[in-house]
Order: structure tokens, then sequence, then C-alpha cells
């Protein structure tokens, strides 16, 4: 059965052989087309003998082929018939073999039917040999596929018509390929196993056939051009054949590529890729593809894995590219220096800074030590810390970032910086102080040392923590000769973040930095201070320690010693040394430490160590004390202030150990002695307020030395004179002093008070000194219990001399002095009535000398007043005296003055039982001073609480300190306990007071009756002030003198203004008008009720609202307003109730919320401007971060309202609503951004139209409308096709407010542009390119990307009602610009519409603004792309109607300007119509309007390919120019005939015998009109016709006498513009026409024309004169008529017989004055044309007349030199030819007198030569004479 099956195959294969063979050259196609396919299908049978046969046919196949190249094989058949035989070798070999042989010869349309079955399996054939040449032959046939416009509906089913969806693995195969071919590199050798960077040799040779060098090699039949074809696969990758995956890799690598072009289509590719960087494997191809790139694709692939979190997953990668880069193993694929190597080191270093950022624990674990290596090599190769050469900016800037990221490496792996011996610490400090690359380089270092700041947290091990104190001590105290830079601020910021604020050695270094030099940097002070400060500490180290714990601070005993008895601060090491040398004192000097520079550190040391002690006091206590910002100031109040916080201070000073209190003294004691007794800083303070705490023994150690505090005491400054003089009070008094050692001292002090009344200048101080120092002494002696030790004369002579120096003295200094005297001696018992009494001055006196003072505001002589009252028995005069003084200071203004008088009051009172008195005691005893006074106290109280209550304002505000003071300083006496309420009632009416003290005075004194009160008298408070606060109104009490106003609130013109009740009804009475009374305190009341809600809350009254029972809807909705109130006051007040009284606010808001709003968009529009800005504000808070189902029935009312008041008449509540529209348009728009929702929906719905109405951007009122506009842009802008239903009401709407925001005064200055020397087309281009570029429009573009089908049905009428009722300028531009948009970016939904609003515009293009049409012109030729046949042709016939219908040049611009459009932005329709457009654009090119013609022109030239297409459309042209030649407007028949001209110019030098016969008719009917200027191109174009057409009017006589009588009319017309071209075309006519002689009519009628032009006897008048170039013109071309009429070449009668008459009359005129140098030149040219013409034809003339070439001859002035050299040159050239006639025979063959003219004319020509110097004259000079022989 095989063999009948082998014997039949082969039979049939001979059959198919022998046809084969028989066929004719012009069967053989057909026939192959049947047999090929099957019998290449035989290829694959069992049969070996068959199969040989099939192969043996094919041989003979190919050589018939080889003979005939023009057979054409079944492409198509042979392929399917590959891919459907996928094992079948040979039958896909041969098949291919096929192929490729007749691929090139099929049709592009064939050719691209191929290319989706190439690539249809291509993919199951990649592991075969036959899938290079298939891909090769894809991209063979590749540029046949035509790419539709991106973005199309084309576009987007290019996929599927390519059945790619089908076939994802052949696509993503394909793309594959195409991503490598972009890679490819043809390298032009024949070698094996060569390869280019970034492929394999396998893929190398896959690309290249194997190698073959003409694969790409365009030159080859068949070979590619690599260039062309990767730009062709970036546009086809970029189609919609391909998904964002696919195209990736391709276009990553094309972005690389170093053609321009190629790396534009890869970077566009990739800004559109919404490609995914987190695809594992993807990435992991990138990484592994990565080290066979070049280095520029390097580059951008490491750019892109910046952007990859998933590249930071595969750390041996990571280190192996940045190994690769910075110790590479080879040489050959580095980037070359420069520009690329700087680009991709910036990659590497961003991205180790990716890793550092991105990467996991575990990945950063593996990677970093190993980069941190690798950047300390890169940094150490440049040469560290000093670089080995200069580097430039680009390479510092790359050491910078090595640093940075070093440094963010680092820390993400806190073991490679947390080594024992720091490596990497130490090392970025060296190179912060050494390196010297760049001025800014320590910018970078300092950030990568603040990297590493968080890996040392806090505790530390111990080796870590001493290697660091170590390194950052070193770095600290280093010496500016030995770093390039100071390291101080760094290590100040380490030992700030790593060194815990308990350690010593950290806040040794933050004193270094605060005052260690004096040049120091502000940063490393500003560093100092933070890191002394424990609240900028917690800041900074992220409160690491909390602040209740005591271990929190520094051991003080410590902190002491390490400052200030030069203890070693680090145990073992060589810093401790530097710090002991400096000065010459001895070891246990407080000033160890402080050497040289570091003794302005000295004063901070002191301090803080003050600051620490009674910090820790504190912090050890139950008493709350917060560590804020403020902390430093509520210290000293404390400390000043507080009795029980001075006990705790007191209490802990003794518990700390004596050693460093002494220690600590004495330091402070040298502090202020230092500098001859000027101190350093605070030295002084710090002593005395430490040794007024400090336990007896503390102080022991100094009181020897009190003496050596005598120059302080006496320095020349007040405030160290005060505070010397309270120190040397407490030391010199002190037990351990004897008693006549202190008389010792206070004799001193009095012998240098004694010469008080002469002392001026220094020595007035030192008495002011001792002055302070006696009262001192003597106080603190009392004190502690010794006064009655002292001698009893040596108190009174102080007593005495202190009263005579207060009664007598002038000197302010000394009084002052005098006054602490007598406060300190009253308060300690040392100044009695007995004393008073024996010294010159009487009680009364002292009391009035001291009240006359006080009333001066004096706050000593206040403070002496109450003291003194300490003297006196409760019930006596001088007390009352007292008290009477004191009631009588209320008229003072100062504040702080009532304080004092205050305290006076209360220690007149209280005695001392009084904290005022109390709290002054400052040495450590038991002094017991008088005892209270319970009456004198009732009286206090009594009067204070009456004179609260009264009208008079400043009594009121007196009397409102003095009673907080009274009661502060004496809270728990027993008066005052009982009468808590009646004192609460008096703050309650306090609260009203204007005046900010007095609220802060009434609502501190209510938070102190609340603190003191009981129960009952708590709640009974809180009752009273929510009254007052939910109340509408508060109660004015009033008398004349009340003040209602504030001075200056209600001026009255004549510099006063009205205050008081009495001012008002004044004004009343004045005007007539009692009615303002009520109004004005109308006011008033308004304002006391604010007042009271201002100061409601703002002391600590909030405090009180801590009963939730009182919160209801009713004080909520008010409440919550409040809060927001104008007032900052009030907002603060309220705001604290709030936080009082509300523990939940997010609950209690939603609780209430629709109380709250309701309330508000009630309130919104109150009478008064604080309420309605108020609810502004409200309402904003309140829809912030809520659910929009919250507010969504309330939305289209908040709008509504909030524009309302938009437009309000007070500026602030215009700021409010604009921040209210502000807040709702930032929520609306990032629901609408957060895409097409429910929500975003519902808002659009309720808002939008709201916006686009006349309450938004319709609004009368500015304000309203500009916000309407800005919120509707920003919709817009984030939007997208959730605002689809809105489209067409936007669009109309935005178009119409391009006009109305337009500034009002451009139309003004539109019509004066001349007065502004600007012209209105200036004004006009401004306002276009403002219109384009508006944000407006801009909205209007993304508006119209989001259009769809059923939305554009519905925005088409729209667009065009807005087209025809549009009135502004701007809107019609935009009008215009719409249509572009639509007919460019929303073609396929547009073009059903085109023809409709291309009809629209036929109307809108004629408007009076010539930019507005231009715009309409522009959009028409937008619209031509999209529109019908028939619009287009309409569109043409409108353009002609416009332009032949035309009244002005206006309407004709107008056509051009369409046509231009349509030429320019719908090429291909405009071609398409080439006939309609064409023959009327070369017509109206010819138009005499600039603007016309240019437009045409141009339109012309940009769509014809030259001058030989306007044979194209002759028989058009001819036909139009004809017909509009009859128009009855003038412009348009000489357009046509110049349009005839240039048909005529174009047509070449020779014209057909048909195109000239279609042509004369319409020459000849141009030529008829009238002359008008440019008629001459008319009549050159008649001459070159006649020239081009000699056949056409050789054979028809009729034409050629035309054309003669054409030519001589024409030159017989009278314009005298006209008349020179007639000539020179008439003599060039009359040149042409070879078969007729016209010199005699020639002559005829140029002759006298000439004579009469030369005649000097001629009279010139006013219509004949002719001066300049155009008599110039008309004299030249005159006689150069004259000489090209005389016909050679005619026979009868002879040529020469005219040349007498020739001879007369250019004599005549070269030898007139009319004669100039354009006229003679035309004169020889002339005579040498003439003449060589005569020697050529070879005339002889029939009689001798020589006489008529020497007239010639001579007229050419040879001898005279005349002329320039070209003239020169052309006498001679003419005078050559005359000689050449002369010896031809054309003055006749007779020698008769030859010889004499021909010796004459030698003559001449020698005489020329002679005088002659050019070379090229005398050259045309010596051919004359040559001529001659």
């Amino acid at each position: 059965m095989s063999n009948a099956t082998e014997a039949r195959e082969l039979e049939l294969c001979g059959k198919v052989e022998l046809r084969i063979a028989l066929a004719e050259d012009d069967k053989l196609q057909a026939l192959l087309t049947t047999y090929l396919p099957p019998l290449l299908l035989k290829l694959g049978s069992e049969h070996a003998s068959v199969r040989n046969k099939v192969v043996s046919t094919c041989q003979h196949i190919k050589i018939r082929l080889a003979g005939n190249q023009n057979i054409v094989l079944p492409v198509a058949k042979l392929l399917t018939q590959y891919k459907e035989n996928p094992n079948v070798a040979m039958i896909r070999h041969f098949d291919l073999m096929f192929i490729q042989q007749s691929v090139g010869k099929l049709t592009s349309g064939d050719q691209m039917k191929l290319l989706p079955v190439l690539l249809h399996g291509l993919s199951d054939d990649a592991e075969k040999s036959t899938c290079a040449t298939i891909f090769n032959l894809f991209l063979r046939l590749l540029p046949q596929l035509r790419i539709p416009v991106r973005g199309s509906k084309e576009d987007g089913e290019l996929r599927q018509e390519l059945g790619l969806d089908q076939h994802e693995k052949d696509a993503k195969f394909v793309s594959l390929w195409f991503s490598k071919l972009i890679l490819l590199a043809v390298i032009r050798s024949t070698a094996s196993g060569i390869t280019c960077p970034g492929l394999s040799v396998q893929e190398y040779e896959f690309l290249t056939l194997n190698g073959k060098q003409e694969t790409w090699d365009s030159a080859a039949e068949e070979g590619l051009n690599l260039t062309q074809t990767k730009l062709g696969v970036l546009v086809f990758l970029a189609s919609g054949a391909f998904t964002d995956d696919e195209r990736f890799l391709p276009a990553l690598f094309a972005s690389g590529d170093t053609n321009s072009r190629i790396s534009g289509a890869g970077e566009d590719m990739l800004k559109r890729s919404t490609m995914s960087l987190e695809d594992p494997e993807m990435i992991g191809g990138l990484l592994k593809t990565y080290f066979t790139l070049k280095p520029a694709l390097q580059t951008r692939l490491l750019v892109l894995l910046t952007k990859s979190a998933t590249s930071t997953t595969f750390p041996v990668q990571t280190v192996k590219i940045v190994q690769q880069a910075i110790r590479p193993d080879d040489n050959t694929n580095l980037p070359t220096k420069g520009l690329e190597t700087m680009k991709f080191r910036n990659a590497l270093f961003n991205y180790m800074n990716w890793v550092s950022r991105i990467a996991s624990a575990e990945d950063i674990a593996q990677v970093a030590p190993q980069l941190v290596g690798f950047l300390r090599d890169f940094i150490e190769d440049q040469g560290w810390p000093i670089p080995h050469e200069k580097q430039d900016h680009e390479s510092a800037s790359l050491r910078a970032l090595a640093y940075e990221t070093l440094g963010s490496l680092a820390k993400t792996t806190p073991s490679i910086a947390l080594d024992k011996d720091l490596s990497l610490v130490r090392w970025l400090f060296r190179s912060l102080t050494e390196d010297r690359s760049s001025g800014t380089i320590s910018v970078s270092i300092e950030g990568a040392l603040s990297s590493l700041l968080n890996i040392f947290q806090p505790p530390l091990e111990k080796e870590i923590l001493f290697e660091l104190r170590s390194l950052l001590l070193k770095y600290m105290t280093l010496q500016d000769d030995e770093a390039v830079r100071s390291g101080r601020f760094s290590a100040a910021r380490w030992a700030n973040r790593c060194l815990e604020y308990n350690d010593v050695v950290g806040r040794w270094i933050d004193i270094l930095a605060l005052g260690g030099r004096t040049d120091e940097r502000s940063d490393v002070i500003e560093e100092g201070k933070k890191g002394l400060d424990p609240y900028w500490y917690r800041l900074l180290s992220g409160n690491r320690s909390a602040p209740t714990d005591h271990l929190f601070l520094p051991a003080w005993s410590e902190l002491v010693g390490t400052f200030f008895t030069s203890q070693s601060i680090l145990e073992n090491s060589s810093i401790s040394n530097s710090m002991k040398s400096g000065m010459g004192v001895d070891s246990v000097s407080v000033f160890g430490n402080f050497a040289a520079s570091k003794i302005n550190a000295f004063a901070a040391a002191v301090t803080y160590c003050r600051r620490m002690l009674l910090l820790d006091a504190l912090e050890r206590s139950d008493m709350t004390f917060d560590i804020d910002a403020d902390w430093e100031r509520q210290l000293d109040v404390l400390f000043l202030s507080d009795k029980p916080a001075r006990h705790i201070m007191r209490t802990h000073i003794k518990s700390v150990d004596g050693k460093a209190v002494r220690v600590f003294l004495a330091a402070s004691f040298e502090g202020m002695l230092y500098n001859n007794g000027n101190g350093l800083g605070e030295c002084g303070k710090s002593l005395v307020d430490v040794l007024s705490l400090a336990p007896l023994n503390a102080a022991s150690d100094l009181t020897a030395r009190v003496e050596e505090l005598l120059p302080p005491v006496k320095s020349n400054n007040v405030a160290t004179r005060e505070t010397a003089a309270h120190a040397f009070g407490i030391l010199a008094a002190h037990p351990r002093n004897s008693t006549i050692f202190v008389e010792r001292l206070a004799k001193s002090l009095l012998s240098g008070i004694m010469p008080w009344s002469s002392a001026i200048g220094s020595e007035l101080n030192q008495v002011s000194g001792a002055m302070l120092a006696l009262g001192y002494l003597l106080s603190r002696f009392a004190f502690y219990g010794r006064l009655h030790t002292l001698e009893v004369s040596l108190i009174q002579e102080s007593v005495d001399i202190a009263l005579k120096i207060l009664a007598s003295v002038r000197d302010s200094t000394l009084k002052e002095a005098v006054l602490n005297f007598l406060v300190q001696a009253s308060a300690a018992g040392v100044l009695t009535v007995e004393r008073i009494e024996k010294s010159p001055m009487k009680v009364d006196e002292l009391i009035k000398i001291l009240t006359t003072d006080a009333k001066k505001g004096n706050e000593k002589a206040i403070s002496a007043l109450g003291r003194l009252s300490l003297a006196f028995e409760e019930n006596s005069t001088n007390l009352s005296s007292i008290f009477t003084t004191l009631y009588e200071l209320h008229e003072l203004k100062e504040a702080e003055v009532h304080f004092s008088i205050g305290e006076a009051l209360s220690s007149s009172s209280s005695c001392w039982q009084s904290d005022v008195l109390l709290l002054s005691l400052d040495v450590d005893s038991d002094f017991q001073g008088p005892a209270a006074r319970p009456d004198t106290m009732e009286s206090l109280i009594s009067k204070l609480l009456k004179d609260c209550k009264t009208t008079k304002p400043s009594l009121k505000k007196a009397s409102g300190i003095w009673l907080f003071s009274v009661i502060s300083n004496n809270s728990q006496h027993p008066k005052i306990q009982s009468r808590l309420r009646e004192c609460q009632s008096a703050f309650m009416g306090l609260l009203s007071a204007r005046d900010d003290l007095v609220q802060e005075t009434a609502s501190r004194g209510l938070s102190l009756v609340y603190e003191h009160g009981d129960t009952a008298l708590r709640k009974q408070l809180v009752q009273d002030l929510m009254s007052s606060f939910t109340g509408t109104s508060t109660q004015l009490k009033v008398d004349e003198e009340t003040e209602l106003f504030e001075p200056g609130a209600l001026p009255t013109g004549d510099n006063k203004s009205i205050t008081s009740y009495k001012d008002i009804v004044s004004l009343a009475d004045e005007l007539g008008n009692p009615s303002l009374v009520y109004k004005f305190m109308a006011l008033a009341q308004n304002a006391a009720t604010w007042t009271t809600r201002a100061a409601f809350g703002r002391f600590g009254l909030s405090q009180m609202l801590t009963d939730e029972s009182i919160v209801d809807a009713a004080l909520i909705k008010k409440l919550y307003r409040y809060k927001f109130d104008p007032n900052s006051n009030v907002q603060r007040s309220m705001n604290d109730i709030w936080s009082a009284l509300v523990k939940d606010t997010s609950a209690t808001i939603d609780l209430y919320f629709d109380d709250i709003m309701k309330e508000l968009l009630e309130s919104i529009l109150a009478k008064e401007w604080r309420t309605r800005q108020a609810s502004c504000a409200a309402i904003a808070d309140l829809v912030s971060g809520r659910e929009f189902e919250k507010y969504e029935k309330y939305l289209g009312d908040i709008w509504s309202k909030n524009f309302k008041v938009l437009d309000d008449i007070k500026a602030s509540v215009r700021e409010a609503a604009l921040s209210l529209s502000m807040s709702l348009t930032g929520i609306l728009v990032r629901q609408v951004e957060a895409g097409a929702s429910v929500k975003a929906s519902s808002m659009l719905k309720e808002v939008l139209p709201f916006l686009l109405s006349e309450q938004g951007m319709e609004s009368s009122a500015e304000e309203v409308r500009a916000f309407a506009t800005i919120t509707v842009l920003k919709l817009i802008k984030k939007g997208g096709k959730i605002l689809l239903p809105f489209i067409p009401d936007l669009v109309e709407k935005l178009i119409g407010l391009l006009s109305t925001l337009e500034g009002e005064g451009i139309e003004y200055v539109r019509l004066r542009a001349a007065h502004y020397n600007l012209t209105e087309a200036k004004i006009d281009n401004a306002r276009t390119t403002a219109v384009s570029r508006s944000p407006i429009m801009e909205a209007i573009d993304r508006c119209l990307d989001t259009l769809d089908e059923p939305t554009m049905k519905e925005l088409v009428p729209r667009l065009e009602t807005v087209i025809k009722t549009s009135i502004g300028m701007p809107s019609k531009i935009g009008c215009s610009g719409v249509l572009v948009s639509l007919a460019t970016r929303q073609n396929f939904v547009f073009r059903p519409y085109a023809d409709t609003f291309l009809k629209v515009l036929q109307k809108a293009v004629l408007d009076r603004n010539n930019a507005v049409s231009a715009g309409y012109a522009r959009a028409c030729g937008y619209l031509a792309r999209l529109a019908s046949d028939y619009s287009i042709q309409g569109l043409a016939s409108y353009s002609k109607r416009l332009y032949f219908e035309a009244e002005d040049e206006v309407h004709r611009q107008i056509s051009a300007d369409i046509l231009y459009a349509v030429s320019k932005f719908a090429t291909d329709r405009f071609n398409a119509f080439a006939s309609a457009f064409l023959p009327f654009t070369f017509f109206a090119k010819h138009d005499f309007d600039e603007h016309v013609k240019e437009q045409f022109e141009k339109t012309w030239s940009e769509n014809v390919g030259g001058s030989r297409a306007v044979l194209l459309y002759s028989t058009e042209i001819n036909s139009l120019a004809i017909e509009k030649l009859e128009s009855p407007k003038w412009t348009i028949k000489h357009s046509a005939a110049l349009t005839i001209a240039d048909v005529v110019k174009s047509s070449g030098s020779e014209i057909s015998l048909a195109n000239a016969t279609a042509i004369w008719p319409s020459l000849e009917k141009a030529l008829a009109l009238k002359t008008f200027e440019g008629k001459e191109l008319v009549l050159d174009a008649f001459v070159d016709f006649v020239k081009a057409t000699k056949p056409f009017w050789e054979n028809d006589k009729t034409v050629a006498a035309q054309m003669k009588k054409i030519s001589v009319r024409e030159a017989k017309r009278n314009n005298e513009l006209y008349r020179p071209h007639a000539f020179e075309c008439l003599g060039k006519f009359a040149e042409l026409r070879t078969d007729i002689d016209m010199f005699d009519e020639v002559f005829g009628m140029i002759s006298p024309l000439l004579e009469e032009s030369t005649n000097e006897d001629k009279m010139d008048t006013d219509d004949d004169a002719k001066t300049g170039k155009l008599e110039e013109a008309f004299v030249t071309n005159g006689l150069s008529a004259l000489f090209l009429s005389l016909n050679v070449k005619s026979k009868t009668p002879s040529p020469t017989s005219y040349l007498p008459k020739l001879l007369a009359i250019s004599k005549a005129v070269c030898t007139s004055n009319k004669s100039t140098a354009a006229t003679r030149m035309a004169f020889y040219e002339r005579t040498k044309g003439l003449f060589d013409g005569y020697c050529k034809e070879n005339v002889k003339a029939p009689t001798t007349d020589y006489g008529v070439a020497l007239g010639l001859y001579t007229l050419l002035d040879i001898a005279s030199g005349s002329g320039t050299e070209a003239m020169r040159i052309k006498k001679g050239e003419a005078a050559e030819t005359i000689v050449r006639a002369v010896k031809g025979g054309v003055f006749g063959t007779a020698d008769g007198g030859r010889q004499v003219v021909v010796g004459e004319m030698k003559r001449m020509v020698r005489e020329g030569l002679g005088i002659e110097r050019s070379p090229q004259a005398k050259e045309a000079f010596g051919k004359v004479l040559r001529g001659f022989e």
C-alpha cells in the first residue's frame, strides 16, 4: 500500500513539475499560485523519494524565478501553510524561502494583511531557528501598518483588529523582542560570539539573523535601517495594540537611547504608562539586565528603581550594583568622565538613599554595612579628608551626596555606627572639621551625622557612652588652628540627643556651647540653650524621660562638683586635663574649668545650677509643676511669691549635700566679685536666691569674706549695688559674725554715707550702695534676733542719717536707697516710733514725705508706707493717716503701682501674718513680727467691696486690684474667709470692665475665691458665672463720670471723643436729639455684654465649670459660636470654657449637630457683624471632616447665605465668608477628586447649579462672582467624568465669564490706543493671548476632554447660541477656542456637528473685530477637518463670495484668513478640494491689500510644489480671471489682470500651442484695461508670452497683428508712470518680432517725445514736468526701444538705412543735460547689441556712410576717460563692435574716407587708453585697437 501511495505522490509531483517546466513566463505566476503551496506540502511526506522530488522541483522553480523577477508568489497561502505546520521543518523552510522571495513585491495593502498572521503563534516558535526570520520579516512589513491617531476609536480597536487580544502571549513575546531591538547596536565584525551591551550572544544573533551584516544595512536589498526601524517599533508600541505592561520595557530602554528621537518617544510612553513598578518578576528581570546595559541606560534604570519599593527586596543585586559602580571588576562598561558620570553616580546615590528608606529591616541589614563601606571607599579614593585635587561644583555636589547617602544607610542598621570605638562617627566628625572639598560640604556631613542621632538613644552601653563623651568633648574644645571648620554645633547637638539630661558631661558641653567662646556662632549658642532647658531637651529627645522622674535632672551635687571644683569630667581621660589650665589659680578654684575664653560660660553654669537646684526641689515634692516653655519664669515667680514653694525649696536645700551648697555659694560669690566687682552675669542673683533659702551653716565659709562685697556694693551699676547690698546684709548679719564685727561694718557704712550732701557721680553711687547695705545689714541682724546686741546709738545714728537724707535729698538714686532702708528697717522693727521721734524728723513729717512720693507713683515710697505702718498701734491716727493716703492713690494710672498699694494694704492690715512680709524673710531664723489687726482688716475689706461697686472708673479699677491683692496675700485670714461671697459678687461686677487688667484681676479674683471657698460657695459661683454667660445683656449702673467707651472709640472731630455718660447727654442736648442717649447706651450695653464674655474663662474661670449637668443644647449651640468670636479674648475664653464643659468634643457635636447648624444658619445673617463673622467661621469648622450626610440637607442653605455674607458691608465678615467658602470648596473638591461617587454627585447637584446662578458666577457682587468662579475652576480641575451632566452649563457660563472678568478699562484703552502709542491690533492680540492662557480657558478645555456623545448632543445648541449671542471680544475668542478644542480633542463625538458649526461660523466670522474674525477663521480651518465634502465645497463658495462681493478689504481679509486656516489645519481636506480652492487662491494672491495678498500667498506657497503647478489649474484660473475682468469693481478687475500675467510668468519659457490658445484671450482682455498701478506686470507678461509662443503667433497672422497693435497702443498711453515701462516693453516686443520692421513706427512715436524731453530751451510746466528717476527711465527706455526696434534681419529696406536717424536722436539725447549715467549705459549696451547683430547677420550697407560710424563712435566719448569703470568697459565693448562693423561693411564697402575715420577712431581710443588706469578697461580699449589690425 505504501508503495502505491509513494508512486501516486511521485506522479503528482512529476505532473506539477512538468506543467511548471512547460509553462510560458506569462503563465508561470498563475500556475505557481495554484500549485506551489500543495507542492511544498508534500515535503511532509513520509517517503524520502517524494521529498527529494519536491526539493528538485523547488530548485527548478528558483531558477525560473531568477529569470522572472516580476512574478509574485502566493505569500499569504505560504505563510498560512507555514503557521499550520509547526513541526515539519522542511515545509516551513521552503515556505519561508519563497515568502521572502516575494513579500517585497506585494502591494502595501497585501503586506499589511500579513502582519496579524505573522504575529499569531510567534511565541510558540521562540526556540525554533525560523523565529528570527519571521520576526525580521515582521519588522520589514511593519512600516506598512497604518497606525491610527492616538486616543482615537480606531486606536482603541487596533489590538482587537490585530488579534492580539486573543494572542496575549504573542503580544508579550513581540514586545519583549522589541525591547531587545531597542538595545541593539550593530557591530560591524565577522567574528563569532560578538554582541552589544544589553544583549546576550544568542539575542544578538537572533536580531541580526546569525550575524548577517546585510540584515541592518539599508543599502542591501532586504536590509533595514536600524534607527528608522526602532522609531517605527516605538510608534507601534505607543498605539492601542499593546498594553502598558507590554510597552514598559521597550519604552524604558528607548528613553536611555542616545538618539533624541528614540529617547523622546520612550520618555513619552513612560510618562503615559500606568505600569506598576512593584512586580517582583519584572523588577528581577530589570536587575538582571542592568549589568549588561550601557551606563546611560543604567542611569535611567536606577532612576526608575528609585520609585520601586520591590526593587529594595533584592539585596544581593543591590550590593552588586553599587560594587560594580564604585569598585568595578573591569573598566569596559563605565560611564564616560564628565556629565554622564555625574548623572550615573547621582542616580546611584539616590537609589541607595531609596533603599535606606524603603527596604525592610531584614533586607537593609544585609546591604547597609557593605554599602556604607563602598561609600567610604568612594570618598576616600578622592582624597580624605582633603581631596587629592581641587573639585569642581559637580564633583563636590557628588561628594556631598555620598556623605548624605552614607548617613541615610548607616542609620538603618545601628550596628554599623554602634561599634565600641565609634569609628564611623569619628570619621564623620573628622570629615566635618577637616574636609576641604567645598564650602558647603559641611551641610551634608552634618546631615549624615544627624541621621545617626536616633541610633544613639540613651541609655547607651557604658563603653560606648565613655567613647562618645570623649569624642564630643574633643570636638567641643577643638582649637581653630586644628580644623577647617568648627564641629561645635554638631557636638552640642549630639550631646543633647545622645546623652541623657542627667548626664553632667552633656550639660557641660552645653555650657561650653553657650559661652565657651567670645565669637561663638548663634546656632551653637541656641543649641546650648536648648540642651540646658529641660523643656526643649524633652522636645528634641522625644520626651524619653518623664518630667516627674527626679532622675530626669542631673545630680546636683555632681553637677556643682564637676563644674566648679575641677573634678575630672572623664575619669582616666586626657580630655579632662585640658580643662584645668589657662588661669593662675589653684586646683580647687571655682574657675578651674573656665580657663581663657571659657570664663564666658561661668555665669551660665552658675545660673543653670541655681535653676536645677530649685527645680529639683519641686520635682521631688508633691507640688505640681509643669516644665513647659515658660518654666523658668514660673520658677522665679514661685520662688518670689509662693510660700509653699519656698518652703519646699528651703527644705530641699537643707537635704542637699552641704559641701555642694557651699561650693555653689562660693562659685556664685566669686562670680559676683569677678572683674573688680562688676561680676559675671547673674552670679549675684544666684548667690542671693540660694542664700535666702540655705541653712545657716551653708554660708559660714563666706561670712568671713563679707568685706570683699564692699566694692560691688559701691559699684556704679544700680543692679549690682542692689544685689551686692542684699548679699552683704545676709552674710554680714550671720550669727557666725560677732556683734563687734558687725558694728565695725555698720560704722564703716555710716562713714561712707556721711558725705552724702556733697557727693556727686561715682561718690554718690558709693553713698547709695552704703545706704542699701546698711538697711539690709540692720534688718537681717534684726531677723536673726540680734538687734538688741548692737549699740543703741549706732542704730539711732543710722535712722537719723536716713531720715535726714530723705528730708532733703534730690538725687533719685540715693532717695531710692533711703526708701529701701526704710522698707527693710520698718519690716524688721528697726524703725520704731521712738527712734523716729528722736530723730530730726517727726512721724507726721515722715508720713507726709512718703505720701508725696507715693502720689507720684513711687513704689518704694508706697512699700515704705505699708511697712512703716507696722510701727503703729492698730487704732492710732498715724495708721489711719497711712490708710487714707493709700486709698487716695486710686487716681494713679500705672497698674503695677496698684499691686504695690495692694501689698502695702495687706502688710498694714495683717502685719507679719501677710504673705508679703513672710516672703521677704530671707534668712534662716524664726523672726516674729507684729500680730495681725482684725479690725483694720474688717474695715479694709468693707471699704474695698464698696468701692468695687462705684461708678468712678479709676476707683473701681484700683479697688478691684487692691481687693485681689489683699485676698491673695491674706487668703486664710478669718475676716476674708467670712466675706468670700461678697468678694465673689464684687469680682463678678468687674468682669464687664473694658480694661484687660481689671478683667484679669476680676477673673483671677473669682478663681481665688473659688479656690478658697467651701462647696456651697463654689456651686453658687458657677451658677452666677453661667447666668452671666448665657444672659443676653449686662446691667449697667451709671452716673455722669461712668466711662462707657474707650477714649478715641467715638471721636467728635475736635480732637475729643465720647467716653462717659455725661458726654452722651451733652451731645444729645447739643444736637437736639434725645434718642441718641438710648442709642449710645445700647452700644455701651452691647459692649459690656461682650466684654463680660471676653473675660469669662480667660484667666482660669473655665476651670470652675466642671459640672456636666449644666450642658444642654441651648448652651452648646451658643458656646460653639462664641468659640469663633472675632474678639480674641472672647474666643480664648470660650475655648477654655468649651474644654472644661465638653469632655468629648466629637461626640457632643454629633449629638447637637442639628441644633448648632440651625443656630449658625440663623445667626449668619444677624444684625451684629461679630455674630455674622463668628457664624461663618463656626460653620466652616462644623462641616470640616464631617460626613456629608450630616449636613447634606443644609448645603444649599449654607452656600446661599454664605454668598450673601460674602458681599457684607464689613471687611472682616467678608473675609470670614471667604474662608468658609474656601472650606466648602475644599470639601467639595476633595469629594470630586476622590472619583465618581453618590456623595460627590449629590454635592455637585446641590452646589454647581447654585454656583452657576445669579447668586454665584453671575452675581453683581465682585467678591461673590470671583469666588464662585474660582470654586468652579477648582471643581473642573479635579472633577473628571463626574462633571459630565453639568458640562453644557459650565461651558456656556465660562465662555460668558471670559468677557465679564476682563478689566473694564481695556475697551477704553483700545478706543484711545493712539494716545498710548499703541494700536488696536496690538491690544487685541494681547487680549487674545490672555484668553488663550486664561485659567478659564484651561477649565473649558478640561470640560471638553470628558465629553461623550450624549453630552455633546446637549452642548451643541448651547454652544451655537453662545456663538450667536456673545458680545464681548474675549467670549468670542473663547468660542473660537472651544471649536478648535472640540475639533482636535473630541473629533470623534464632534464630527456629526462640524457642518452645523461651519455654517454658523459663516456669520460669526464677519465680526467687526479683526482678532475675533481671525479666531473664527482659524476655527473654520479646524472644523474643515471633520466637515463633509458638501460643507467644504460650501465653505469654498462662501469664501469666494466673500471676496468678490466685498465692498472693502475687510471681507477680503476674512476670506484670506479662512482659506489659509483650512490649508494649514485641514491640509488633507484642502488638497482633496484643491480644484475649488487653489484657482481662487492663485487669483486672490494678486490682491492689492497687503494683508490679503500675504495670506493668499502663504496659502498658495504652502500647498503648491512649484510654479509649474499653475499649469494644472490654468484652465480654471483663466476662466475665473476672464470672468472677473468684467467685474464692476476695479480692484477685482486689476487683480484678474495680474492673475493672468502671473499665469503667463509661471508657464515657463515655452508655452504649448494649446495653452497659448487658452491664455491669449484672457491676456488680450487684461491688456485692454486702462492703466493702473501694476499694469506694467501685465505688460511684462505680454512680452514673455510673445517670446514663449512664437509658433502660436507665427501661425495666426491675426494674433500677430493684434500683438503689434497692442504693443504700440500701450506705448502711446499718456500715463507718465506707465509710459517708461511701455517703451521698454515696446522695444523688447520689436526685438522679438523679427518678422516685421517696426523702426519707422517706433521712431515716429518716440523720437518727438525724446526731442521734446531733451530740448534745453523747453520751459517746464506743472503738467509736463518730468523729474528724477521717472524722467531718466523715460529717456533711457525710449532710446533703448529705438535701438531694439531696428530689425537687423530686415531685407527691405536695408537695416542700415535707419542709422542716420538713430545717430541723430542718440546725439540729441546723449549730449543733452537730461542724459544720465543710466541713459549713457543703455546707449553703450544697445550700440554693442545692435552692431553685434549686424555683424552676425553679415549686413552690408548699399551705400557708404562712414560719417555715421564716426558719429556713433564719437558719442561713446572714449577719449575723455569719463564715467565709472563699468561704463568705460562698456564704452570699449561698444567701440569694438563699431570697429568690427566698419571692417565688415556695415557702413559701406568703399574705401573712400575709411582711413580718415579709422585714424580718428584710433586717435580717440589711444587717448582714452593713455589716461586709463583700470586693467579691465585697458583690456577693452586694447581690444578696440587690435580690431583695427
